[in-house]
């Protein structure tokens, strides 16, 4: 299953959209489930129409939490999406999907990344997803680790032809049934950003955490870019 929590993203859902239908993956084993919240463009109209062009699965679900707080990145509430993740995941359980493919809808990956993450065979694996942007610096990833200090920092040195660990990661990763539904992983804002919290309690559970350095996605962090 493909999804996703969904707030006015009319800017981008087109090319989103696009990109998972040219996933190189039977198009037969696919289901699709996004979260709506809270929206005030044209967000909800995108996805039904695309619901409704789908041969496979793709359910719908309307949310609105009478948020206040901006969708725009870094005044959003970690709550509510830990909230909105969660619900994602109980869908998830719903089907017979082995995997979730938690991809946010602003970012863009190639055909070739999810067969990719399944022959990776992790029970939580992500692509790389540079973040950096706004902040000006292009090293910044969607990859941390916990420092001696107790403190998640980014990871800048990673290999780029190969697997490798991380304690943190988010955006776009594949997650194993068994870590939703054996081990009862779930999102929570406690920490912070909710994929703090749930990459934390995957590996209080002892489950590993990679990243796939081979393979990386484009981030559209905002609608002018």
């Amino acid at each position: 299953m493909i999804g996703c929590p969904v707030r006015n993203r009319a800017w981008i859902l087109p090319r989103y959209l696009e990109c998972l239908q040219n996933l190189t993956y039977p198009r037969h084993n696919l289901k699709y489930c996004f979260i709506i919240n809270d929206c005030s463009d044209r967000t909800p109209e995108i996805l039904e129409q695309f619901a409704w062009e789908q041969p496979v699965a793709v359910k719908l679900i309307t949310v609105d939490l009478g948020s206040k707080s901006s969708h725009v990145r870094g005044f959003y509430s970690f709550g509510h999406l830990a909230y909105l993740r969660n619900l994602l995941l109980e869908e998830f359980l719903k089907t017979d999907c082995d995997y979730l493919f938690s991809l946010d809808s602003d970012i863009l990956v190639e055909p070739h990344t999810l067969i990719r993450l399944l022959e990776d065979d992790c029970d939580i694996v992500s692509v790389l997803v540079c973040n950096g942007h706004e902040v000006g610096d292009k090293t910044v990833y969607n990859i941390l680790n916990w420092d001696e200090q107790g403190n998640l920092v980014y990871v800048r040195d990673f290999p780029r032809d190969r697997l490798f660990r991380v304690d943190c990661t988010g955006a776009a990763y594949l997650i194993k049934r068994r870590v939703v539904e054996t081990f009862g992983v779930r999102y929570s804002a406690y920490m912070g950003a909710e994929d703090i919290g749930f990459c934390q309690t995957a590996s209080r559970q002892g489950i590993e955490i990679y990243c796939d350095g081979r393979i990386e996605a484009v981030h559209i962090m905002k609608e002018q870019r």
